[in-house]
């Protein structure tokens, strides 16, 4: 029997309105009749991404947002 891969954990960082995207989503996924977790959600979201001007854009929206990368 060939043995399931398991993934790495990782820590992340999210704000208030990045979980309730992902409640959102989450309850896109129900409402289609699957049930699912938040690992899968978000490795749903990335695959689905695309580089182009709208990823560009909201990676600036949030490292703006982010007080890691705050420009002086």
């Amino acid at each position: 029997m060939k043995r399931a891969r398991r993934g790495k954990p990782v820590n992340l960082y999210l704000r208030e309105s990045d979980i309730e995207k992902i409640r959102e989503l989450t309850a896109f996924i129900a409402g289609n009749g699957d049930r699912t977790s938040d690992s899968l959600i978000v490795r749903a979201a990335i695959r689905a991404a695309k580089a182009g001007s709208a990823f560009l854009n909201a990676y600036g929206a949030v490292a703006d947002d982010d007080l890691r990368f705050r420009k002086e």
